[in-house]
């Protein structure tokens, strides 16, 4: 729970979004009691679809407070919890990813290959470190690391050599 230390103003979306006053007798929040025991009024804020955004109690001496869902905390349905473990990648990541595969295919097979494959370890790598610390992570560092030390490689070093394996004739 954190008490709203600014004034707040509400702007509404222009087709929707509403208040609605939750009476104090159906409220199930137990920490939110006047002196005498009974329910504080909770107001619940919805955007246009329905969805609720927010719910705001009202004290007895005039403060908002907001109600904040912990992680535990499965007052909403779980909803909450179906969004905070998503995993989003931003637009940024796939300019660079298309960058380097599209400039790594202009050289050769060979290195377009090598670089999409590492961008996908790299992207896979990234993944196991977000489940490992369950907080955000940039997407792009082990990508980008591993995408142009393997483009590198393969274009002076790989490259020369399937060049020239290739020129001599190989029978079978």
């Amino acid at each position: 729970m954190e008490e709203l230390l600014t004034e707040v103003n509400v702007f509404f979306p222009r087709y929707g979004g509403k208040v609605v006053m939750q009476p104090p007798e159906t409220a199930d929040s137990p920490r939110w009691r006047r002196r005498d025991g009974s329910n504080l009024p909770r107001y619940i804020v919805l955007d246009r679809q329905g969805e609720m955004k927010r719910v705001l109690v009202l004290n007895e001496d005039g403060k908002v407070f907001e109600e904040v869902q912990g992680e535990g905390n499965e007052d909403d349905g779980g909803r909450s919890s179906s969004h905070s473990n998503t995993i989003k990648l931003g637009l940024g990541d796939f300019i660079f990813y298309s960058v380097l595969v599209a400039k790594a295919a202009l050289n050769s097979f060979t290195t377009f290959a090598a670089c999409m494959l590492v961008i996908l370890a790299g992207l896979g790598g990234t993944l196991i470190l977000l489940s490992v610390y369950h907080s955000a992570l940039p997407a792009l560092p082990i990508s980008i690391f591993l995408g142009v030390i393997f483009y590198f490689t393969t274009k002076a070093l790989i490259e020369p050599w399937i060049e020239t394996i290739l020129s001599v004739p190989f029978y079978v």
